[in-house]
């Protein structure tokens, strides 16, 4: 039976249109490119799990059949969790998509992860989060942060947070993006790194967002914002491990490397 810390669902958002994996993402989606001996998605999947979720809410829409197909011939995954899948008809956003799961979620806490980060660490970085929100008796939302090499800082989000004593950051405000890549605080060197754990509070306050006339995607920052302007409480954690980003070319590579390394190395 789930309590108000527990954390046995994550929501993982595959709807995306891999613009920058054009035009391979045309036949092939980004989540299913190989790292090493399996898709992306699945060493995501293999994170989730590790961390003690056994309830799994995949995004997808229709030119992303391929990741459901794959993921329900995999019997030995199939034996370890319970594998949803939710259709997002139109890139709307990771907002959206996280809304979209609502009805599974019902009134439970529940993770996100990102499927283009996969992450190599110790202890699984999801984990690290629950572990976080647990301490905490699960009275906010948390948000996964970590060092990525300078060039590509624009790619990732960025906050003004300051230290409290239990070394969680308490988010004061989401920073619009720098193109480029420049810190818009200087000397700020950490950004969101695609891990969070969301209190259900948060459905009305992203239902309330679609309600209203806006244009382009409903980003998770949108939501995080509007939960900061309730005074809903959002702390970040700077994690123990590293995130490694396959929504681009040259992060793919830099991805296959480590994960080389880590497979038949067994080196973080």
């Amino acid at each position: 039976m789930a309590t108000k810390t527990s954390v046995n669902i994550c929501v993982i958002p595959a709807a995306g249109r891999g613009s920058r994996w054009a035009p391979i993402s045309g036949y092939l989606p980004k989540e299913m490119l190989p790292l090493i001996d399996k898709p992306v998605i699945e060493w995501v999947i293999d994170e989730v799990v590790a961390s003690g979720c056994n309830k799994i809410i995949i995004v997808i829409n229709k030119q992303k059949k391929e990741i459901r197909k794959y993921l329900l011939r995999n019997l030995k995954l199939k034996n370890k969790v319970k594998l949803y899948f939710v259709n997002q008809n139109e890139p709307l956003g990771i907002a959206h998509a996280i809304f979209l799961c609502k009805n599974l979620i019902k009134h439970e806490n529940f993770a996100v992860a990102l499927p283009d980060l996969p992450t190599i660490a110790r202890k699984p970085v999801l984990k690290q989060l629950i572990g976080s929100h647990k301490k905490i008796n699960g009275m906010a939302n948390i948000v996964s942060f970590n060092s990525f090499p300078s060039e590509t800082l624009h790619f990732f989000s960025e906050c003004l947070a300051e230290t409290r004593k239990d070394g969680l950051l308490k988010i004061i405000h989401f920073c619009p993006k720098e193109e480029s890549g420049k810190p818009h605080h200087p000397g700020n060197k950490i950004r969101m790194s695609g891990r969070y754990i969301f209190n259900s509070n948060i459905f009305p306050l992203i239902k309330k967002l679609m309600s209203k006339q806006h244009e382009g995607e409903l980003k998770d920052t949108d939501a995080l914002k509007e939960a900061l302007t309730k005074n809903h409480i959002v702390l970040g954690l700077e994690i123990q491990g590293h995130t490694y980003d396959t929504g681009t070319p040259a992060g793919y590579v830099r991805a296959n490397t480590a994960f080389f390394k880590k497979k038949f190395y067994k080196k973080l």
